[in-house]
């Protein structure tokens, strides 16, 4: 019998004890050997050795989408419906895959998304991914949930930076964060607005996940001055280890105190407390599109949040163009979800992307 867990496969072999003794069931302890890096293809070879290497709860946290993971798997799918139709005779020798967005020029039309809790994945977290978008001439976007400082971030890796943010009840929070991201020189700031509340991602449900209880923490908010009761911080003692409580609850305290009343009407507000571009990310409807350019927002994100949050709702594949059609060209328009290969890049652009995001494989 052969049963996987994690890095590691258990068999059971039949192992002789004398010549004419019965056979008896002894453990035997086997360990694959690790996938040479240098074998690494593709994102899908990436894929399985991050789950060879992370801790089996840390894994699940990145590869899970929201209950019967089906939008998570349709971000996959929508990209392989589309066919491309190549031309030829056209002069290929020199290629320039540069492009701008919001006026920011950038190698590719590739850039990283916000990705929380990177230290999970790396003692070096978020500023190695950061030094490594720098190097490639990528943006990357720091998101609020980073287990590194914002401003340690832009020390360590000084570059093109976004900075992503929810909105808290408590309006105060949301101004500071704004202002640090000011002062470490991002370049615009996305907030998110498909999370008003979290999704029920039953992995981390069964796992009971809490950022403290896997070892990190999450300091932004800690900077800010969420230690107050009025807005509690994922660091504070309701998720200092997996709780004793209902498995939604120990979730649940990793959204801290998020305004779940946040409407179009408070996105003046949220225009009157920065003068940088405001970018909103997880828009998957076309009326919403329309909704954002009416409110002078500098950018639309085409985004389900990785399939973790609405179960059951389109990929971003299938949104795209019906976003791309509302927005009609008047402000940038970028998409993330189930991107793997550069022809789904190709793709993405075809149907009206001015930027892709790639995060976890």
């Amino acid at each position: 019998h052969a049963r996987t867990h994690a890095s590691s496969v258990f068999l059971l072999s039949y192992r002789a004890v004398g010549p004419h003794s019965p056979t008896k069931l002894s453990p035997v302890f086997q360990t694959p050997a690790m996938p040479d890096l240098s074998s690494i293809v593709n994102l899908n070879d990436f894929q399985a050795i991050a789950r060879y290497k992370l801790d089996p709860v840390d894994y699940d946290y990145f590869a899970c989408g929201a209950e019967d993971e089906v939008t998570l798997k349709r971000n996959k799918a929508a990209w392989r419906k589309y066919t491309l139709w190549p031309r030829c005779l056209v002069d290929v020798s020199q290629i320039d895959l540069s492009c701008q967005l919001l006026g920011i020029d950038l190698s590719m039309p590739v850039i990283i998304p916000p990705m929380a809790m990177q230290r999970l994945a790396h003692p070096d977290g978020e500023p190695a991914l950061a030094r490594a978008a720098q190097q490639a001439g990528l943006l990357y976007c720091i998101a609020q949930q980073a287990t590194t400082k914002m401003e340690t971030i832009c020390e360590e890796a000084p570059g093109l930076m976004f900075f992503q943010m929810y909105i808290f009840k408590n309006r105060s929070l949301s101004e500071k964060l704004i202002q640090r991201a000011e002062r470490c020189g991002v370049r615009a700031i996305v907030v998110t607005v498909d999370s008003p509340v979290l999704g029920r991602r039953e992995r981390d449900l069964r796992n009971r996940f809490t950022p403290a209880g896997r070892g990190v923490e999450i300091v932004n908010w800690k900077e800010s001055g969420s230690s107050s009761s009025s807005s509690p911080s994922p660091s504070s003692s309701s998720s200092s280890a997996p709780a004793k409580g209902a498995a939604a609850d120990v979730v649940g305290s990793r959204t801290g105190n998020r305004d779940t009343s946040f409407t179009w009407e408070d996105i003046q507000w949220l225009k009157s407390v920065t003068k940088l571009p405001l970018v909103l990310k997880g828009i998957v409807h076309p009326a919403d599109a329309e909704l954002a350019v009416r409110h002078g927002c500098a950018a639309v994100w085409v985004s389900n949040h990785g399939g973790r949050q609405l179960d059951g709702g389109p990929g971003t594949g299938e949104a795209l163009p019906l976003i791309a059609r509302a927005v009609r060209g008047r402000i940038p328009v970028i998409v993330d979800g189930g991107i793997q290969r550069g022809t789904d890049v190709i793709k993405a652009l075809a149907l009206g992307a001015t930027a892709v995001a790639v995060g976890r494989p």
